[in-house]
C-alpha cells in the first residue's frame, strides 16, 4: 500500500512539474491585442470639414511601447505621418498630438467583427476649426 502511494505521489508530482512547465498563453505575442490592429485599412471617413474621403492607412506596432500602435496616412496625413494611438483589448484611445500643424483633439477607436472592422470618433483641429469625425476602417 505504501508503495503505490509513493507511487501516485511521484506520478502526480511529476505531472504537475511538466503542466508547469507549458507556455501560458497571455505571454505570448500571439496575445498581443494590438496585433489584431495591424495591417492596412481602407478608411471610409466623414467629417465635417472635408466631405467624405476613402483612403488607405496602414497600422503597424509602436516598437518603442509595447501598449501603442502607429497610424500611417490618420486623416490624410501622409504615409509618413504617423500618429500613436493606446491599445486596451478592442479599445484604441487616441491622444491630444501634434501632426503636420493639426493638433488631434482626441479620439477612440474599437475593433468588432472579427477584427475585419474599427469604429473611429475624433476631433481634428485644423489651427482654426474643430473637425469632427467618424470613421470606419474595413480591410
Amino acid at each position: 500500500m505504501k508503495k503505490i502511494f509513493r507511487y501516485t505521489f511521484i506520478l502526480g508530482a511529476f505531472i504537475s512539474i511538466l503542466y508547469s512547465c507549458n507556455p501560458n498563453d497571455s505571454n505570448s505575442t500571439s496575445s498581443d491585442p494590438r496585433n489584431n490592429f495591424v495591417g492596412t485599412w481602407t478608411c471610409a471617413e466623414t467629417t465635417t470639414l472635408n466631405g467624405s474621403p476613402t483612403f488607405q492607412v496602414t497600422i503597424s506596432l509602436d516598437p518603442s511601447n509595447s501598449s501603442q500602435i502607429l497610424l500611417a496616412n490618420f486623416y490624410q496625413f501622409g504615409a509618413n505621418q504617423k500618429i500613436y494611438g493606446v491599445v486596451a483589448n478592442t479599445n484604441v484611445t487616441i491622444p491630444k498630438q501634434v501632426v503636420g500643424g493639426f493638433t488631434i483633439i482626441s479620439g477612440s477607436g474599437n475593433i468588432t467583427n472579427n477584427n475585419t472592422k474599427i469604429n473611429w470618433t475624433y476631433i481634428v483641429n485644423d489651427g482654426t476649426d474643430n473637425d469632427n469625425c467618424t470613421a470606419v476602417y474595413t480591410k
